[in-house]
């Protein structure tokens, strides 16, 4: 746990490195390469047992690329047994066909993907780039963009249509929302943010889209069946939980208090502007976050919100960093930087307790970097004969 928590300052020790270069300009290269450098390193060259998901993608890549008939066929073949969305099909096969046969290339590759998706879209919401990444690590959020990829390159163009969304150009919006789904089905569901961003932020609709939320997750198993989906692995494997999801309790209780001091600190510095997107995609987290201790699969939806609360509280607490387009600028900034420390200690004691009592979650600890020397990797066999 040494490690991972030694790996977290190497991000603070880039911020503070940052602030003794006089040019922003020089400042801002400086964190984009290093944070690259940090993010790729660790995640790109891990070994598979690290990450929950990185066996599963790894093995996968392994067995079709001793499918003869696969690796010849056209990239563009959709192969329903695969239970992969076409476009990730599509990637993969192009990966095995064109590039390596070695099965770690795909940790690799989406690792590359995922860490500069990431930097490019925070490096643009804030100046302060390695200590947004150290929020989102200790938050955990970035754990899970890595461990699943699928939706994490799906999240990469969501990042690409939120510009979209805020200026209500939909139709552009839609169709990079329609190019995510072709890599994780749950990507659609974004599509409702177009509709929720039209109605009138006031306490009474507010109320009236979490009551929705509520009802949904009182009769969620009732909607699956009504929609004829009661015999998918999610339902049958919700169904059967026979535990209290007290870690989706507490990821919603979390949001909840995020969100709070958002809209506390909004008043207490007298704003007047407010993006109205955001807004509504918070309410949209919170919303997940009610239905997903009756129906924990939902917690992936949060996949897309996470990012966008994170580092909507980063820019508000966030004392060094103007924030002009809210209109808070340089106001309440001792409070603000007790807020942000507290937050990152609270985080950081968070993830400690995850790792120690619930490293499940992640399988972070131990970690260890890929053995390339290896030829032989147990994972191999262990995909070989299961799927």
């Amino acid at each position: 746990m040494a490690v991972i928590f030694l790996y977290f300052a190497l991000f603070l020790g880039v911020h503070f490195l940052a602030k003794r270069f006089v040019r922003r300009g020089a400042a801002r290269l400086m964190q984009l390469v290093a944070c690259f450098v940090l993010l790729f390193g660790f995640f790109g060259f891990r070994n598979i047992t690290v990450l929950n998901d990185t066996p599963h993608y790894y093995g996968a890549y392994y067995q079709l690329t001793h499918l003869k008939n696969y690796v010849e066929s056209s990239i563009f073949t959709y192969r329903i047994l695969l239970s992969f969305e076409y476009g990730y099909q599509v990637f993969q096969h192009t990966l095995i066909k064109y590039v390596s046969k070695e099965p770690f290339t795909i940790i690799i590759v989406s690792s590359l993907i995922i860490s500069w998706g990431n930097i490019r879209f925070i490096s643009r919401q804030t100046r302060h780039i390695a200590l947004a990444l150290l929020m989102m690590l200790l938050s955990g959020v970035l754990f899970d963009q890595y461990c699943l990829i699928r939706q994490s390159f799906a999240l990469m163009f969501f990042y690409a249509a939120l510009p979209y969304l805020k200026q209500e150009r939909w139709k552009p919006y839609a169709a990079l929302v329609g190019c995510a789904a072709f890599f994780h089905l749950s990507a659609l569901v974004l599509l409702i943010l177009p509709f929720l961003q039209r109605i009138r932020i006031c306490k009474r609709n507010v109320a009236i889209i979490l009551t929705i939320a509520l009802l949904i997750s009182v009769t969620v198993y009732e909607l699956f069946n009504l929609a004829g989906l009661g015999e998918t692995k999610y339902f049958l494997m919700n169904i059967k939980r026979n535990t209290f999801p007290i870690g989706a309790v507490l990821d919603g209780t979390l949001m909840l208090a995020l969100l709070l001091t958002c809209l506390w600190l909004y008043k207490k510095m007298g704003m007047t502007n407010y993006d109205k997107t955001t807004f509504w995609i918070g309410i949209s987290g919170l919303c997940v976050c009610i239905i997903t201790p009756s129906f924990l699969s939902f917690f992936r939806l949060n996949i897309f919100i996470w990012p966008i609360i994170y580092l909507t509280f980063f820019r508000f607490v966030d004392a060094d960093d103007p924030m002009t387009d809210y209109g808070a600028q340089q106001q309440c900034q001792p409070l603000r930087r007790q807020i942000m420390l507290t937050a990152l200690v609270v985080l950081a004691v968070r993830m400690a307790m995850i790792l120690i009592f619930r490293n499940e979650w992640y399988h972070l600890v131990p970690y260890s970097f890929y053995d390339f020397s290896d030829r032989f990797h147990g994972f191999n066999m262990y995909w070989e004969n299961n799927l």
